[in-house]
């Protein structure tokens, strides 16, 4: 269950982004395209990861746990950006008009956490498949009642969007050492 807890955990972390374009969405309007955008776009982002994750089994067992170094790049990739120009700003000038719209922002949005869920479902044991995707659905549920509450007053506070949004390559790069480590979660 821990290890659910941990998944929750760091699939919460690396969608912050997408919280706070959740938030900024739906509090502009189109409400019901965002929600339904939102829960599209995570189902792809969880059924896609495992299936490359269980894809990733022609691999070596010796050699999966090298498939940290993507999420560590991709950490390092989105300090680098953050530090150009803040993705909140990108997000407001999107458009989220229909269910297609807003799948296709909060998968954009998505492309960390994609990356993570599918070398964590690659570099665990598969009796472990099952406690990742229960703390990826709990991560959903969790943010979207999250968002779904908040939407009205915290969109406008970007002091709060810009703190998490710059923690979330942090998280990045600590779920990769994670996974480059052998664990007890590890297949080999």
């Amino acid at each position: 269950m821990f290890f659910a807890l941990s998944v929750a955990l760091a699939y919460v972390l690396t969608n912050i982004d997408g919280l706070f374009a959740f938030l900024a969405l739906s509090s502009a309007g189109r409400r019901t395209q965002v929600l339904t955008g939102f829960l599209a776009a995570h189902v792809l982002v969880i059924g896609g990861s495992f299936l490359v994750g269980a894809g990733a089994t022609f691999l070596s067992p010796e050699f999966l746990g090298y498939l940290g170094i993507i999420p560590i790049g991709l950490g390092l990739w989105e300090i680098w950006k953050t530090n150009r120009r803040s993705a909140l700003d990108k997000t407001e000038t999107q458009s989220a008009n229909s269910v297609i719209g807003a799948s296709s922002i909060f998968l954009a949005l998505s492309t960390d956490t994609f990356v993570l869920l599918a070398a964590i479902f690659a570099d665990s044991r598969q009796e472990m498949d099952h406690f990742a995707v229960l703390g990826a659905v709990l991560a959903v549920i969790g943010l979207f009642a999250f968002g779904t509450l908040l939407s009205n007053g915290l969109a406008k506070n970007k002091k709060i969007g810009r703190f998490f949004e710059r923690l979330s390559p942090f998280v990045m790069i600590a779920a990769g050492i994670y996974i480059l480590l052998d664990t007890t979660t590890d297949v080999f």
